[in-house]
């Protein structure tokens, strides 16, 4: 009965994960360094199904990178020597993209131009099938098509298809893309990879069974959960922001000059308006854009400064169309343009000390000004309200905002969660719901998206009265108003009227943006654009194979009770026991890998389990399960709340556990590291180093001011924890650290003694393999101000591991060994010792064949690194035998 018990919670908890959260995973081509790009392994060795003499692949590719070629789809016989590859050129003098399929080494059966066929979106579908006794394959790409005869196996050959994507083996060549829905077949039993884990390297067929394996994996879900800076840009006076679907570009402009961001090239550029001496006046930022007509319109509404001006980008110039005088001043309302009609339509606002909820219009080509008179529901004036018109500009939506039924602030605010349907054909309102309100109140961004099917509006909400705030996403049902809260949230400064969001969709790159707009008490203004893949998820669809967080934030309709959080709880658990039962009697040891890490997750400092684990680890007489690789689960794979992680992948955690790291751009992730870094070695930095450091390309009378805002907006990301401070004394910034802001570098400094020697203890050596165990110092940092820290951090490291890696050899610690080994590979992958002990140990514990595997992968990095073969060949491979 506990058996079935077991079964029905399992596939409750898989129905719940899997239900429209496939995701996928991306690849890396030639843009990234080798150790940085993936191979999937579809089957693992153990997995591999059984030859039929058919084979059938299918999924959904899109190029990431058009300019980086490679291998995508590589097919290979588990038991023979015949292969068939799927791959991606590009030929810069055309600019042009191909997709060739092909029996590998040996002939091209089809290709076929990136330009010829038809994608729906981003998304390209691709279909392989196979049929090996018969000698043919049909090859299906976008709307393209091929019957290939005669491929190129031999009568009864026993063909085992075993697929990879991305690198494998000597193939490290791949292009840059991501894939999704991929299906396997053999014409006897397919299986479907839903491709939604959020981290590890196993991977799940949609019965949640471990099929697969990947190696430097890049999980879709995490960028349909956590927001991506993508552009950040500062004024000394008020900007307004525009976005340009067809042209794949931002506008930021302000009174004299306008900003270029490209989504595409990810590049900016500024230009002063063609007309010289011309000024736009930007208060508030407002405008609206005509896709029709590849324009936008920048304008105010404010008395005496009320106007309507047409925006050329591509020629820096604008004009204005209309001008007139307002007598109300209209904060916080919402608007839209009607192309079909030629006509800007504004609701609702805030103004001298009253609440509107007039329906103003302007008329572009009559050039005049009315007020429409809707019939049906009435709305109550507000200020706060969204809107977003539906597709064929008859419909707009309407939710949400403050204000009162009569309109006069001085009775008091009321918060609405309303929604009404306009009409502009008949012109009437139609009030749809009303649901009620959230345990904090919060107020919507301007704007919302309606979804494709027209059922779902997406927008983004804030506590606007607390000053240090935070957008959060949702997805609401027009039919019934019951909503989800997607992805991160986005921290924010709100002045309530001095702070604006925009929510936009791209559909050519399929991702949400999220555009905010601060304003400082002088006019100063911050943009900042983010970014999320679509379709974005919630917390619980990214944890399918992984445990609910401890706290969660509740939304009306889609609150999880607690009887189904206790049976997504003990399916969660029955799923890991029996993948761990599984793991145990069929897992084959993985591959070495140079690159491999002994653990990717992250790392809980907490120290009690540490003399536990060590003497684990140095166990005599271990067992079969106990001789595998060794990593630290039980170290590792807590998330520690209040936290700076700068060995492998930069990360900051705040005081609830939340990944804060996007709050660091690049820009200031870079100030910060270097400040960090000096106040745990030194004493600090002086502030006219700094100057130099960062701003040497700015005039002095810019510096200051540069300053001061970057280190605000520093600070305004370290409030989010506890126990970190940035300070400044004597002419120097410091950053200040107490025992409740966890660092591993501070940690890892004060074990070695200031980098001098071996930590004196067990525990203190459990707790620095823990911290290396995550990667290089600082590995994905990319700049001149770090090669110093590095390198010193990195020789450091080597000469620490490789005396470490001697000593437990001599004293029969062979699991240890192998795993110090691995981070010494992580950071030096040409290292004799930990090559020599690796291959050592392997032949200790009669795994001869593991060791010759294991030399052959070295030698192919050595090779592919020093350009000539490795001297000492495998017989003579001996620890009295190491070069220095």
């Amino acid at each position: 009965m506990k058996k079935h018990l077991l079964y029905i919670l399992l596939l409750l908890q898989l129905s719940i994960c899997s239900k429209g959260y496939s995701q996928g995973l991306q690849f890396y081509g030639n843009e990234k360094r080798i150790a940085e790009r993936s191979s999937f392994r579809v089957f693992a060795d153990e997995c591999i199904p059984a030859p039929t003499g058919k084979f059938c692949i299918s999924f959904e590719c899109t190029i990431n990178n058009i300019e980086s070629p490679g291998y995508i789809l590589y097919l290979k016989n588990a038991k023979g020597e015949e292969a068939y590859n799927l791959t991606y050129t590009y030929n810069e003098e055309d600019e042009e993209g191909t997709f060739i399929f092909a029996q590998d080494k040996k002939q091209i059966y089809y290709q076929i131009s990136r330009n010829a066929i038809q994608p729906q979106g981003k998304w390209i579908a691709v279909k392989i099938d196979m049929d090996f006794a018969d000698n043919r394959a049909e090859v299906h790409i976008g709307n393209a098509h091929a019957t290939l005869q005669d491929i190129g196996i031999a009568k009864g050959t026993e063909f085992t298809p075993q697929p990879f994507f991305g690198m494998c083996d000597h193939i490290l060549e791949t292009a840059s893309f991501s894939i999704r829905n991929l299906t396997v077949g053999n014409g006897k039993e397919s299986r479907t990879f839903p491709l939604n884990e959020n981290k590890g390297e196993e991977v799940h067929d949609h019965k949640g069974k471990v099929v697969g394996r990947i190696t430097t994996p890049n999980w879709l879900i995490n960028q349909s959960y956590y927001w991506n800076s993508v552009f950040r840009y500062y004024s000394v006076t008020p900007t307004g922001l525009a976005f340009d679907n067809r042209r794949q570009k931002f506008y930021i402009y302000n009174r004299d000059s306008i900003t270029t961001y490209d989504l595409n090239r990810q590049t900016d550029n500024k230009q002063a308006y063609a007309t010289k001496g011309s000024t736009l006046h930007t208060r508030l930022g407002m405008n609206l854009t005509d896709e029709s007509l590849d324009r936008f319109y920048a304008y105010e509404l404010m008395p005496g400064e009320t106007y309507i001006a047409t925006m050329d980008p591509e020629t820096a110039s604008w004009k204005k169309v209309e001008e007139s005088d307002l007598l109300v001043q209209l904060h916080h309302h919402c608007a839209i343009f009607l192309p079909g009609k030629q006509r800007f339509v504004f609701f609702g606002g805030y103004g001298n000390r009253r609440y509107y909820n007039d329906f103003l219009s302007y008329n572009l080509a009559e050039n005049r000004w009315d007020t429409l008179h809707f019939q049906g529901d009435p709305i109550a004036p507000r200020f706060f309200a969204s809107i977003a018109p539906a597709p064929d500009g008859r419909y707009a939506y309407i939710y949400g905002g403050k204000g009162n039924a009569v309109g006069k602030q001085d009775i008091g605010i009321q918060y609405y969660y309303d929604c009404y349907r306009l009409d502009f054909e008949t012109l009437s309102i139609e009030k749809l719901w009303e649901h009620e309100a959230p345990q904090a109140h919060r107020v919507p961004a301007r704007n919302m998206v309606l979804s494709r099917d027209g059922k779902h509006l997406y927008l983004l909400a804030y506590p606007e009265y607390k000053p240090q705030t935070h957008l959060q996403l949702y997805r609401m049902s027009v039919a019934n108003g019951s909503y989800e809260a997607l992805g991160d949230s986005i921290p924010m400064t709100s002045e309530e009227i001095a702070t604006n969001a925009n929510l936009y969709f791209n559909p050519e790159r399929d991702e949400f943006y999220c555009a905010i707009q601060e304003f400082e008490k002088y006019g100063e203004s911050t943009t900042r654009i983010y970014s999320i893949a679509n379709p974005p998820v919630s917390w619980t669809a990214t944890q399918c194979y992984g445990s609910l967080p401890d706290t969660q934030e509740g939304n009306p309709g889609f609150r999880i009770t607690g009887i189904a959080l206790i049976v997504v709880t003990v399916a969660a658990g029955s799923l890991y026991i029996m993948l761990k039962r599984r793991k145990r009697i069929v897992s084959a040891a993985p591959e070495p890998s140079l690159s491999a890490h002994p653990a990717t997750a992250n790392e809980d400092a907490g120290e009690p389990e540490e003399e536990k684990n060590q003497e684990e680890l140095e166990k005599p007489n271990a067992t079969q399960e106990e001789e595998e690789e060794f990593a630290l689960p039980d170290m590792l794979t807590s998330k520690r709340k209040n936290s700076l992680l700068l060995f492998g992948t930069f990360t900051a955690t705040d005081r609830n556990g939340r990944d804060i790291t996007y709050m660091f751009s690049p820009k200031i992730r870079h100030l910060f590291l270097y400040l960090l870094i000096n106040s745990i070695t030194k004493d600090g930095v002086l502030s006219s180093d700094l100057n130099s450091l960062f701003w040497a390309d700015k005039p002095d009378d810019k510096i200051k001011n540069l300053k001061n805002v970057t280190m605000s907006h520093l600070r305004k990301a370290l409030q989010e924890m506890d126990g970190i401070e940035l300070a400044y004394q004597k002419g120097y910034f410091k950053i200040e650290l107490t025992e409740e802001c966890h660092c591993d570098y501070r940690r890892f400094f004060l074990l070695t003694g200031g980098m001098r020697q071996a930590p004196a203890t067990k525990d203190g050596m459990a707790g620095l393999y823990k911290i290396l165990s995550r990667g290089k110092f600082l590995n994905t940092i990319e700049s001149g101000l770090f090669d110093y820290p590095k390198q010193t951090t990195e020789t450091f490291i080597i000469q620490l591991l490789s005396e470490q890696t001697v000593n437990l050899y001599k004293s029969g610690k062979d699991k240890s060994t192998i795993y110090v080994c691995k981070m010494l590979f992580s950071i030096d992958s040409l290292s004799d010792t930990a090559m020599t002990y690796t291959v050592c140990t392997y032949r200790r514990q009669n795994k001869s064949d593991k060791a010759l595997q294991f030399y052959m992968t070295f030698c192919k990095e050595y090779r592919k690194v020093m350009e000539e073969d490795y001297p000492i060949v495998f017989e003579k491979v001996n620890v009295n035998n190491i070069r220095v």
